[in-house]
């Protein structure tokens, strides 16, 4: 019976933490509902639509019944039966444009998820960091809680100093409005959650800050890439957009009526003892095209194009050096900063403090009121430093990469797109 018990418990125990798994959010996942946005269907069923292909030009450009009356006589009636065909110029070089229109739409697409997940990357990390925040904020309150309860206990001696007391309850409720306004923050944030991931609104979100890349993964991964010049999804759309220019301007140019081919019945000749058909062709022969305007549009367009090209190949360099540059800054001053962080914690600081001021307990909850201090500096620096990091990912179009993975976790595990 012991023994049926014991593995009962351990079945609902597994059970327990199923259910907990279950009703969780992990940040992959989150992550995940990116491939669902509204903005990504737009390309989908474009590209779903081109690819039926309805573009296609039918090699019959028009057909024209004719008839007409012989010098007036109406037994001397013609009829005729005149063909135009396509241009096969003109027919290729619209196959071509509408492939390079779904070539754009494609990168695009990948584009456009880029700017989505990247939204999503910055309420992970701006949830993350209220989140720590207000755990701060709580102990920062608890700090002075204390301190006004010791003070209290002090009123009656001849030390207790009513300014000092005073001064901690005012704290104290400036410390309870900050925590409220740090609790409303952080609902802000599950808000713009929910509304990204719907399925979040009867789940838990509550996200583990140890489990986020640390600051020597970001330095190193920054410099990883710097070093790698790989296919840029921007570039790529760019290049598109002056194929695509350029097609439109082939397009324009074979716009032009090739000639007809024509058959036709005359009837009255078969009493003449003659052939009743004819067979007449036209050959156009452009002097000058007549499109000449469109065409002119048409190239004026794809010389823009082009210098848009390399006016974003020349951006990108310089965003790239650039954030390279501001990453490498606030680095810096995240590990100065935790290294007198963790100096201090190391410390007999508060020790030699109580000491100098007769055992005064006040003294430890200065020491360790500064001391949250510098953790709500570093925790700020390594958010910005995270945000960065998200906006030199999405510059050089390594969130939509495939495999797509979760950049800001510490083992890059892949969404699963």
């Amino acid at each position: 019976m012991r023994e049926l018990f014991k593995f009962l418990y351990i079945v609902l125990f597994i059970l327990c933490l199923c259910f907990e798994v279950i009703g969780q959010v992990t940040i992959s996942e989150f992550l995940r509902s990116a491939k669902d946005d509204r903005a990504l269907k737009l390309f989908d069923d474009q590209v779903h639509y081109l690819q039926q292909k309805p573009y296609q030009l039918s090699p019959l450009q028009k057909l024209e019944l004719r008839t007409g009356s012989n010098q007036l006589d109406p037994d001397r009636q013609d009829y005729a039966i005149r063909i135009n065909p396509a241009n096969p110029w003109e027919v290729r070089n619209n196959n071509n444009y509408f492939k390079e229109y779904q070539l754009i739409l494609t990168t695009k697409k990948g584009i456009v998820l880029k700017e989505v997940l990247a939204a999503r990357y910055q309420i992970v990390n701006d949830f993350m960091y209220c989140q720590q925040q207000l755990a701060l904020i709580e102990k920062d309150r608890k700090l002075t809680e204390a301190a006004v309860i010791i003070l209290g206990k002090q009123q009656y001696f001849n030390s207790f100093n009513g300014d000092d007391y005073v001064k901690y309850n005012l704290d104290q409720m400036n410390k309870t409005v900050a925590f409220e306004e740090a609790s409303f923050q952080l609902d802000n944030q599950l808000a713009l959650i929910v509304e990204k991931y719907p399925n979040a609104l009867d789940k838990t979100v509550k996200w583990d800050y140890q489990q986020m890349i640390t600051i020597d993964q970001i330095e190193n991964i920054v410099d990883s890439l710097l070093r790698v010049e790989g296919s840029i999804a921007t570039i790529a759309y760019q290049e598109g957009k002056v194929n695509l220019a350029n097609q439109e301007y082939k397009l324009e140019k074979s716009n032009i009526n090739v000639g007809y081919l024509q058959t036709q019945y005359q009837p009255y000749r078969i009493e003449q003892g003659r052939k009743p058909w004819n067979i007449s062709l036209g050959v156009t022969i452009p002097i000058t095209n007549p499109n000449k305007g469109d065409m002119t549009k048409k190239k004026l367009e794809a010389i823009e194009a082009q210098h848009d090209l390399e006016n974003i190949k020349s951006d990108l360099r310089l965003q790239s050096s650039m954030f390279n540059s501001k990453l490498h800054n606030l680095i810096k001053r995240y590990r100065i900063i935790h290294a007198k962080l963790e100096e201090l914690n190391a410390s007999n600081l508060a020790k030699t403090l109580i000491e100098m001021n007769n055992n005064n307990p006040l003294a430890v909850i200065q020491f360790n009121g500064n001391i949250l201090k510098l953790e709500e500096i570093v925790l700020r620096l390594k958010h910005t430093i995270t945000s960065s990091y998200i906006e030199f990912l999405a510059s050089i179009d390594k969130l939509q990469e495939r495999p797509i993975k979760n950049y800001i976790a510490t083992d890059f595990e892949a969404i699963g797109f």
